[in-house]
């Protein structure tokens, strides 16, 4: 789907295209891209204008009837919506990132931090490397600062509870809470409501990191500079990751068929081919990871909000709508 732009007094032409030109790319390339994998596979030849018979022949025997610009025009056509169905969904890849890329990039950095210590220049090396550890620190840290409101205005624990599904205490368990914190009430009330938050804690990060794409649309309300650089890095992710399944299969075929009949040039092209899909694929994967820093940056900086961070918030002033025995409030 092509990117909605709209004109501005004094703003270069090419700055309004190319957002839509992003979004046209890649279905068109991964289209054209799979369509030469069908040719392939099926043992189709080398298009020319000699061959009567097969594919090339039909494409032959059509330009006869019509101009070589208007068959293009249809074989793009016919590419573009072959890669709209076959292009990786970014916002599902964001999730998985999301999801794993904390916890894997984290590891990596452990595994191989004396590594980084002797290569030169490792700051850069392990810059994008560490942007998913420290991404997930922001969101960790943007949370405990909800809780931390929650905390000072001294928010009920009970109501808490059941606004989040977590196991309510009966009056039974809770004066023997009471009985641990030497019958001081109010110290009860605030570790009870402390664990509670410690509970949430993952629940709610991980709702975090999940809706951001869902936060990225609140962006290009909001600011449209870093909805740009947002949206030039997603471009990117979806660019890289939609022709790298392609590329490796297309590197396959030609390690199984030969580059015109030559085995040895034909396994050097496969190989070639699939040092280049690892390289995509993992060039994808840091641009989910620069995409995913600029949003969690608008969220630290409060030019968005999260719906759970607005969900907690709302929780501070809300009175609680439900009986409370009264050996429980606090």
């Amino acid at each position: 789907m092509l990117t909605h732009t709209t004109s501005k007094p004094g703003e270069p032409l090419l700055a309004q295209i190319l957002p839509g030109f992003r979004d046209f790319k890649t279905p068109l390339i991964t289209g054209y891209l799979w369509l030469v994998v069908v040719w392939i596979g099926f043992g189709m030849p080398i298009p020319s204008k000699d061959e009567s018979t097969g594919g090339m022949g039909m494409i032959n025997w059509l330009t006869g009837y019509t101009s070589t610009a208007t068959i293009l025009a249809v074989l793009s056509f016919v590419a573009y919506v072959v890669g709209i169905l076959v292009s990786i969904d970014v916002k599902l890849a964001t999730r998985l990132v999301m999801r794993y890329g904390f916890t894997l990039e984290r590891q990596l950095n452990e595994n191989q931090k004396r590594v980084w210590k002797r290569l030169p220049h490792r700051e850069n090396v392990s810059y994008r490397r560490s942007l998913a550890h420290e991404s997930g620190s922001t969101l960790l840290k943007i949370l405990w600062e909800a809780f931390s409101r929650v905390e000072a205005r001294n928010v009920p624990w009970y109501p808490l509870l059941k606004e989040y599904n977590l196991p309510v205490m009966d009056e039974e368990d809770y004066n023997e809470r009471v009985q641990t914190e030497a019958g001081d009430r109010t110290e009860a009330d605030r570790q009870i409501r402390k664990e509670a938050l410690r509970t949430l804690s993952p629940r709610l990060l991980q709702e975090m990191a999940e809706d951001i794409p869902v936060l990225a649309t609140k962006l290009q309300e909001k600011n449209k500079d870093l909805f740009d650089s947002y949206d030039r890095d997603r471009s990117e992710a979806e660019f890289r990751l939609s022709i790298a399944l392609p590329i490796a299969v297309l590197s396959v075929e030609l390690f199984i068929l030969g580059l015109g009949g030559d085995v040895v040039l034909g396994s050097v092209a496969a190989v070639v081919g699939l040092v280049a899909s690892v390289v995509l694929l993992r060039k994808g994967w840091l641009k989910i990871l620069d995409s995913t820093s600029v949003v969690v940056t608008a969220l630290e900086i409060g030019t968005i909000s999260s719906h759970v961070i607005e969900r907690l918030d709302a929780l501070e002033s809300k009175k609680p709508k439900v009986d409370i025995p009264p050996t429980i409030t606090s």
